[in-house]
């Protein structure tokens, strides 16, 4: 007897989930639930997947007005599960793929990064700390001056990511060790939200990390009051959590450093290990890089907001 698709599924992601690859078990997750839900009769096998489902499946997730590289996202991670299932015996490969026929090329994004001038303007906005509005331009702030260290990264962070004058973490994505020179701009918000009794810097997370599921809950409020506060501008922008990395990097960009430099400020994985020989050198560029950055912006985010 064939292997049920969403079974298989649904057993892969709580393996990955249980080996730390939460983003992949995520996908698989979302595909389970679309995948469950698309057949219009009978249970889903290996074998009921055919060039004409594949084709299908995609058409369905356009007709949601899903973008075309999230169906692409979708559809890749359909076709990565297929062939590793195909790998391990659970079904006979066909001599054809289902999916030989696809071309999944990615569509060019419109560019989310802020003009230097909507970054002063944030730098100056006064929201109510009542409204949780304040918290969250802090951060988006504080991640900007950071080299446009990700959300995740900044939940994160505790006490013992602070050595001396610097934050040095690992990023939860790559794993890839950053190091940034705490600016005073980012001093002043560390304060403002430092707290004896927990070892996190910011209050994002539990004081025992917490599931995926309340990060991400966490994520969707942060990105909520992201939208309002961009409402705010003078020019209206669509602000997201990317927006700050996006940002920090064409303002690097613009600021003529060179794009090796932005990539290992950004933290990139360049597919090999980086020696501790290289360590110092490469935060001192990286603290160059972010002097430019900030000297760029007309010494908007110097001080912050006090």
């Amino acid at each position: 007897m064939e292997q049920n698709v969403c079974i298989y599924m649904s057993q892969l992601a709580e393996k990955m989930r249980k080996a730390g690859k939460d983003s992949r078990a995520d996908l698989y997750r979302v595909l389970y639930n679309r995948l469950h839900r698309f057949p219009k009769g009978g249970t889903l096998t290996f074998g009921r997947v055919t060039a004409a489902f594949v084709d299908d499946f995609a058409q369905s997730l356009r007709d949601e007005g899903l973008t075309v590289n999230t169906v692409n996202s979708y559809v890749g991670g359909f076709r990565a599960l297929y062939n590793r299932a195909g790998k391990t015996g659970l079904f006979e490969i066909p001599e054809k793929s289902p999916f030989a026929h696809l071309r999944l090329r990615r569509e060019i994004t419109v560019k989310r990064a802020l003009s230097s001038q909507a970054v002063c303007e944030l730098a100056q906005m006064q929201p109510s700390a009542s409204t949780g509005l304040r918290r969250s331009l802090d951060y988006f702030l504080f991640c900007f001056m950071a080299c446009g260290m990700p959300f995740v990264d900044l939940a994160h962070l505790t006490c013992d990511n602070i050595v001396g004058k610097d934050i040095v973490y690992h990023r939860q994505k790559t794993g890839v060790r950053v190091q940034v020179s705490i600016t005073p701009g980012m001093r002043m918000i560390i304060k403002r939200y430092a707290r004896k009794d927990s070892r996190y810097l910011f209050p994002i997370l539990p004081e025992d990390g917490g599931s995926r599921s309340y990060y991400k809950y966490q994520l969707v409020r942060y990105n909520a009051d992201l939208k309002i506060i961009g409402n705010y501008l003078r020019h209206p922008v669509a602000l997201t959590s990317y927006v700050a990395r996006h940002t920090w990097a064409t303002l690097a960009h613009k600021a003529d450093v060179p794009k090796d430099v932005i990539s290992l400020a950004l933290g990139h994985s360049f597919g090999c290990d980086v020696t501790d020989i290289y360590i110092d050198f490469d935060r001192d560029k990286i603290d160059e890089a972010n002097r430019k950055v900030i000297d760029y912006i007309s010494g908007g985010l110097k001080k912050s907001k006090s």
